[in-house]
């Protein structure tokens, strides 16, 4: 046991450990929480690629495919559930939510293009 190093000894880079972020498998419809990168990823469980979204993104049930199709129209649409914002009266800012069903979804792809992110995946 003397030559033996505490795990101390070897600790993480403090970037890679700051945050998780959530990565969408839409075969699987899951999200696995991984250190975020910028190389592509595989799902876990059946192979097929994960979409790493914002932090803030919380995943429906997986038995929720209404809700899961409304996600990957979002994220096929540039929306990987950043903040988005629509200016006022006054010139200021205030944020706005997420839509609840696709059909809402495709009105909010519509009046916000502007702030999808151009990544395809």
């Amino acid at each position: 046991m003397g030559k033996f190093k505490h795990h101390s000894y070897f600790q993480k880079e403090k970037h890679i450990q700051s945050y998780l972020f959530p990565n969408l498998c839409f075969k699987c419809r899951k999200s696995f929480k991984k250190p975020q990168s910028s190389i592509p990823r595989v799902c876990p469980e059946c192979g097929g690629p994960l979409i790493e979204v914002n932090r803030k993104f919380s995943a429906p049930k997986t038995a929720d495919k209404a809700q899961w199709e409304k996600v990957k129209y979002l994220v096929e649409h540039g929306f990987f559930f950043h903040s988005v914002y629509e200016r006022r009266e006054d010139g200021g800012y205030y944020k706005i939510s997420y839509p609840e069903s696709l059909d809402e979804a495709k009105d909010f792809v519509i009046r916000y293009k502007e702030q999808a992110v151009n990544q395809a995946f």
